[in-house]
């Protein structure tokens, strides 16, 4: 019989905690004016609060349902929303305004809804900040937070000195921009993505120095974020020009490396082979590179593909060298070749001469002879 008894009382409990809960869910919330704030703008927020039931009724009698604002002077205009039917209760006023669970308690077979208007002033602040607009919260008879049952409408108020400060060092981020774009363009990297996004910025900035404050807060910070892309694409742009460079000077190598192995004199010289080591560093690194730029690592990927190039250019000027003795070696061949085809030529006109007279000797010689035998008949 006592576990029967224990069993009724954990029921009754859980019953009772049950019909304890309550959910309350924000349908409307509305801020005017949108955006950031000013100090001493009048505020206003409407919204509707619904309170679905969730057991008996729909909202617990021994609850609270608070409400708190950090505007300035705030004025509370409620209504309860019985089934479609309005009904307007006294306004209130102060930062924290509070409406008993009996307001708000009605058989669960009832839509009961609250609608709130809330009129106030922002308040003046020394630096850029942000402020609880209006808070709703469920309470229970403890004043404690039910079930994390909060919503609250948050916006920043800008400080004119803070909005002068933000433009005025956004500008100077443009005036570094500008000038990393030109060197990026000058080591041949492609800049028209960082450029298009300068020009933005700066049109952005030039439309901040004057106006709404919340305008151009918010302007300031377009105008930034445009300024860190353009830093961003700047980067992804230098990696790229370097990588492109790295994968050129590689090519370089390889068009004389097919020079030299097609050259039977040069295809075994230990020169070429160190030369290809060289070369396989530079393509090893040049992949390095490129996998890093995949991975998003831009700054690893430049530095990767400017010692690619590096080493390529090693390479290459080792080749340079190469070629160039290769080409003096086979210049001093070929001259001495011809001194000796040169020499030649200038002694055998004179080995003609003294042929021809030797040969005319001879035959006057035998002349001669034949005439006396002639003569001894």
């Amino acid at each position: 019989m006592n576990t029967f008894i224990r069993i009724a009382i954990v029921l009754v409990l859980a019953c009772g905690l049950v019909a304890a809960g309550s959910a309350f869910k924000v349908e409307t919330a509305e801020v005017s004016p949108d955006g950031d704030l000013q100090a001493g703008v009048p505020v206003t927020v409407s919204a509707v609060v619904d309170f679905p039931a969730t057991s008996g009724t729909t909202f617990p009698n021994s609850d609270i349902f608070s409400l708190y604002s950090e505007l300035d002077n705030p004025r509370w205009q409620w209504a309860v929303v019985i089934g479609g039917n309005e009904n307007p209760k006294p306004e209130g006023f102060g930062k924290f305004f509070k409406i008993s669970g009996f307001e708000l308690e009605y058989p669960k077979e009832n839509s009961v809804k609250l609608r709130v208007t809330l009129d106030g002033t922002v308040p003046n602040v020394s630096t850029t900040q942000n402020i609880t607009v209006c808070r709703f919260q469920q309470l229970d008879s403890s004043s404690k937070i039910r079930d994390d049952e909060e919503y609250t409408i948050v916006r920043k108020i800008v400080n004119p000195a803070d909005v002068t400060r933000s433009l005025d060092q956004a500008r100077s981020s443009l005036g570094q921009l500008r000038t990393t774009i030109d060197q990026r363009t000058a080591q041949g990297a492609n800049t028209t993505e960082a450029e298009r996004k300068y020009a933005e910025a700066d049109q952005l900035l030039k439309s901040a120095e004057s106006g709404n404050i919340s305008v151009r807060s918010s302007t300031i910070q377009k105008a930034i974020t445009l300024i860190d892309e353009s830093t961003k694409s700047l980067d992804q742009a230098s990696a790229q020009a370097v990588i492109d460079r790295a994968a050129s000077q590689i090519k370089n190598v390889d068009e004389m490396l097919t020079f030299f192995k097609a050259n039977k004199e040069l295809a075994s010289d230990p020169r070429v082979a160190a030369i290809t080591v060289k070369r396989e560093t530079a393509d090893q690194l040049l992949t390095s590179a490129r996998d890093s730029q995949e991975a998003g690592n831009i700054n690893q990927a430049r530095i990767r593909a400017n010692e690619s190039a590096t080493k390529a250019l090693e390479a290459y000027n080792d080749s340079v060298d190469l070629r160039t003795q290769y080409a003096g070696a086979s210049n001093t061949s070929a001259n001495s070749s011809a001194a000796a085809n040169a020499g030649g030529g200038g002694i055998m006109p004179y080995v003609i001469v003294i042929a021809v007279i030797a040969v005319i000797a001879i035959g006057v010689v035998i002349f001669q002879r034949r005439s006396r035998w002639d003569e001894l008949g």
